[in-house]
């Protein structure tokens, strides 16, 4: 069996309105990858840098997949929150990152967006803090189904991850 080692950090977020920010996240692999071990999904911690303006989460990763096909690969869904003046906890948008196949060290840049619905929605997400969110956002996932959504650009998820390969030549699983 082919083999992947994933291990790094959610490092920080960036051009987001909100100061304070945490972040869900959740590893998404197709029935060919099996996991071997780590935990495929977690929280950071809610941070507020006031210093540089750049939430900073340091937040650890560490992954050990196999597999015989690079095809579904592992993608990283990261679902931004954040706290107001009120207490309240807020969704701020949704990222996809696709895991680098390639050994090394990787950093990457995860761009969020958010639904934006139509203009009762807007006015709703403006004035009382009740933006849409997706029924099911592991969808988000699989390519297909995202067309035809409305949404609008909210900030940027930095991302830094070691990739370890091993016995991808031997599989067929040529990078």
């Amino acid at each position: 069996m082919a083999e992947l080692h994933v291990f790094g950090e959610l490092a920080h977020a960036e051009n987001f309105q909100q100061a304070e920010l945490f972040c869900k996240w959740s590893f998404h692999a197709g029935n060919g990858w099996k996991l071997i071990n780590g935990n495929p999904e977690g929280q950071t911690q809610e941070c507020q840098n006031l210093y540089t303006g750049k939430p900073t989460w340091s937040h650890p990763i560490d992954l050990h997949y196999s597999t015989q096909s690079i095809q579904a690969a592992p993608k990283l869904l990261i679902q931004v929150f954040c706290r107001d003046k009120y207490g309240r906890i807020l969704f701020i948008g949704y990222g996809i990152s696709t895991i680098p196949l390639t050994p090394g060290f990787h950093e990457v840049q995860c761009h969020t967006w958010k639904p934006i619905g139509n203009w009762q929605d807007r006015l709703r997400d403006r004035f009382l803090g009740m933006s849409l969110q997706l029924k099911t956002p592991n969808l988000l996932t699989n390519g297909t189904d995202r067309f035809e959504l409305l949404t609008e650009s909210v900030g940027t998820v930095h991302l830094r991850f070691h990739i370890l390969t091993q016995n991808f030549s031997k599989f067929g699983c040529f990078l």
